[in-house]
């Protein structure tokens, strides 16, 4: 509830990278390691593996939403499924157009990039299709899905507690499959 109330409010006097991170811990990342603490729980697993699934959960719920965002970027629709851009058209601030709003990149697509997006949503077409071609050729895209990547590494060492076996390497599974379906 409370990563919905901030998202709404917006970050004020935050960093809007960080806030936008705080917000999908708050929303995706606590539904996330809810769902997984459950299972834990009801497994039979110890507080400690609870506490560490927990983590792994809000880490790995925070590294899907990240790459889902850059899904709605990078991919076609016949690959997601998607309508490519959609939160671009409807304001919606994702990782990687902050990033792109807060380079310091002066190369004459990035300066673009930057104008197009600090007018808001992006609602024409070929004002759309631009913002699109240009944010997926960008630094801003590379540097998301690093960080896709690192929440990915940080969900997979939260597993360390766990013992080997079967389900833990279903949840590493996991961690490959978000930082890799990005790419």
């Amino acid at each position: 509830m409370h990563g919905q109330i901030a998202e709404t409010v917006g970050p004020r006097d935050q960093d809007p990278v960080a806030h936008y991170l705080g917000v999908i811990a708050e929303k995706t990342g606590s539904l996330i390691s809810t769902s997984v603490r459950f299972g834990g729980m009801f497994g039979g697993a110890t507080p400690e593996h609870i506490e560490a699934l927990g983590g792994y959960g809000e880490t790995i719920g925070v590294a899907f939403q990240l790459s889902d965002d850059l899904l709605d970027i990078a991919s076609d629709s016949a690959q997601s499924g998607k309508t490519p851009g959609t939160d671009l058209r409807e304001g919606v601030p994702t990782l990687p157009v902050l990033y792109a709003l807060s380079s310091d990149d002066a190369d004459a697509a990035s300066t673009r990039l930057h104008e197009i997006l600090s007018a808001g949503p992006v609602t024409d077409d070929a004002l759309h299709a631009e913002a699109l071609g240009l944010l997926r050729e960008s630094p801003a895209l590379k540097r998301a899905r690093e960080t896709v990547r690192m929440y990915a590494e940080d969900a997979r060492s939260r597993l360390a507690p766990l013992p080997d076996g079967a389900p833990k390497q279903a949840l590493e599974s996991l961690c490959d499959f978000i930082a890799d379906r990005t790419n």
